[in-house]
C-alpha cells in the first residue's frame, strides 16, 4: 500500500462539513486518493450515520465509534468535534474552511450561510476554494426547499416505479442509490475542478452544486431517450432489462441464476445448450428487437427449459459456452468471496476500539496501490491535533474551547 504523500491528491486539504451518506462517501474517496480530510462533527453527537447500524457488534459503540454505516464510508479521515451553534466553534470552523483547498457540505439550504460559512463569504478570503454543496434538489428547482432523504429522491426520480415485479408495490433498490450516486458525482466534480485549478485554465476555485435527484436520474441513462423523446411507457420487469432479452434471473432446481444472452450470437449458444435449436429460427425470437416484443412468451419457455438442472450445473455449462451467467448470491456470500481478499478489494485495518475491522476497498486504484488505510475516526479523536497543527492554537486555547463546550475530543480509544 502507498503512503499518502505519493497519492494523486497529496497536499490537498478538505474541510468536510458533510454528514449522513452522500457527502461522507465523496470525501472518503478524496481521502483514499491522499487528501487530508478533516471531518467536522458535533461534540458528543457526531455524524448522523454513527447511529445507523444493523449489527449488534457495533451498536454498543454508538456514538463515539459509530454504527456499521459510519464505519463503511469514513475511513482515512480525521474527526474534529466543534459546536457550530457557539461563536467560538464557528470561528474555529471558519478558520479551517478559509485554509482549505476543498469544502464539502450537505446541510439544508441556507444553513451554511447562517453559519457564516457560505461560498460567497469564504471565496472573498480564499478565492482558490473548491466549494461543493450537495443537496437533494437543484437550488433552482421548485422542490429546492423541500425536506428529503434518499428514499424520497428515489421516488421522485422514477427509479422506484421500475423496480420490482410487474403488478407489485413500488420498491427501492437495496442500495442507497441517490446518496451514493450523488457522492460519486461530487467526487468527480471536485477532482475535475482541482485539475482545472492546477492547470490554470480558469481563475481560482469555484462553487459546485450537486443534486441527489440529478445524480439518481443520471443513473437511469438508458431510460432517458425513450422517456424524453418517445411516448413509450416502461414499468417494472423484475430482474429483466428493458432493452435486452434474455437478460435476467431464471429459476433452477435449487436456486436462481442470471443469464445475460443479450446478443444474437449468445442467444443462439443458449438455445443450443438448452436443446431448443428450434427457437433460433422462430420469427418471434430471431433478433433482440423481436425478443423484447415477445418477452413474456420467451421467458415462459426458458423457465421451463432451465428448471431441471442446478444453478452450478447451468453456470458451468453457460460460462464454458461463452454465455455470461452468474448465481444469485447472498450479501454474505458475495462479501466473503476469497477473491476479494486476493484482489485487494477487502482489507483489514486496526481500529483503536474495535480491533480488527474489515472494509471494502476503493475500486479506484492509483499507481503504486491504495493508500495505507486509517480507520474510521473516533468522534473528536483528532480535535486537539488538528487545532494545534493546522491553526497553531496553544494547548491552553484548545483546553478553553473544550471547557466552554465549543469543541470536544475523544472519550474512548486513543485520542491524537
Amino acid at each position: 500500500m502507498t503512503a499518502p504523500g505519493s497519492l494523486p491528491l497529496s497536499g490537498i486539504t478538505v474541510a468536510d462539513f458533510s454528514h449522513g451518506v452522500a457527502g461522507p462517501f465523496a470525501t472518503m474517496y478524496l481521502a483514499d486518493m491522499g487528501a487530508d480530510v478533516v471531518k467536522i462533527e458535533r461534540p458528543h453527537r457526531g455524524d448522523a450515520s454513527r447511529y445507523m447500524t444493523v449489527s449488534p457488534d457495533f451498536a454498543e459503540h454508538i456514538p463515539d465509534v459509530g454504527g456499521d454505516y459510519f464505519l463503511s464510508i469514513n475511513r482515512n479521515k480525521r474527526s474534529v468535534a466543534l459546536d457550530l451553534k457557539t461563536d467560538q466553534g464557528r470561528a474555529v470552523a471558519r478558520r479551517l474552511a478559509e485554509s482549505a483547498d476543498v469544502l464539502v457540505e450537505n446541510f439544508s439550504p441556507g444553513v451554511m450561510d447562517r453559519l457564516d460559512l457560505g461560498y460567497a463569504e469564504l471565496a472573498r478570503v480564499n478565492p482558490d476554494l473548491v466549494y461543493c454543496s450537495i443537496k437533494a434538489f437543484d437550488p433552482r428547482s421548485s422542490l429546492a426547499g423541500e425536506p428529503s432523504m434518499d428514499v424520497a429522491v428515489q421516488a421522485y426520480s422514477g427509479v422506484m416505479s421500475i423496480t420490482g415485479e410487474p403488478g407489485g408495490a413500488p420498491m427501492k433498490p437495496g442500495s442507497s442509490l441517490a446518496d451514493l450516486s450523488a457522492g460519486l458525482h461530487a467526487y468527480a466534480a471536485i477532482v475535475s475542478s482541482l485539475l482545472a485549478r492546477a492547470r490554470g485554465t480558469r481563475g481560482g476555485g469555484e462553487f459546485i452544486s450537486i443534486s441527489l435527484l440529478d445524480s439518481t436520474m443520471a443513473m437511469l441513462a438508458n431510460y432517458s431517450v425513450p422517456m424524453l423523446d418517445s411516448d413509450v411507457e416502461i414499468g417494472p420487469i423484475g430482474s429483466g432489462h428493458p432493452q435486452l432479452v434474455p437478460f435476467q434471473a431464471f429459476p433452477c432446481s435449487d436456486g436462481w441464476i442470471v443469464i445475460a444472452a443479450g446478443t444474437n450470437g449468445r442467444w443462439r449458444k443458449l438455445c443450443a445448450l438448452l436443446g431448443r435449436e428450434d427457437l433460433i429460427a422462430d420469427e418471434r425470437f430471431v433478433t433482440n428487437d423481436t425478443r423484447v416484443r415477445h418477452r413474456a412468451e420467451l421467458i415462459t419457455l426458458l423457465n421451463a427449459a432451465l428448471a431441471g438442472r442446478t444453478v452450478a450445473d447451468w453456470h458451468d455449462r453457460l460460462t464454458a459456452a461463452g454465455v455470461p451467467a452468474a448465481p444469485i448470491r447472498t450479501l454474505r456470500a458475495a462479501f466473503n468471496d476469497p477473491d476479494l481478499v486476493t484482489t485487494g478489494s477487502v482489507f483489514e485495518v486496526d481500529h483503536p476500539v474495535l480491533g480488527r475491522l474489515r472494509l471494502f476497498q476503493n475500486p479506484i486504484r492509483p499507481k503504486g496501490g491504495p493508500r495505507v488505510p486509517l480507520p474510521p475516526p473516533v468522534l473528536g479523536a483528532d480535535t486537539r491535533q488538528v487545532l494545534r497543527d493546522r491553526l497553531e492554537l496553544s494547548e491552553a486555547e484548545i483546553d478553553a474551547l473544550i471547557s466552554a463546550g465549543a469543541a470536544g475530543e475523544a472519550t474512548v480509544g486513543a485520542a491524537s
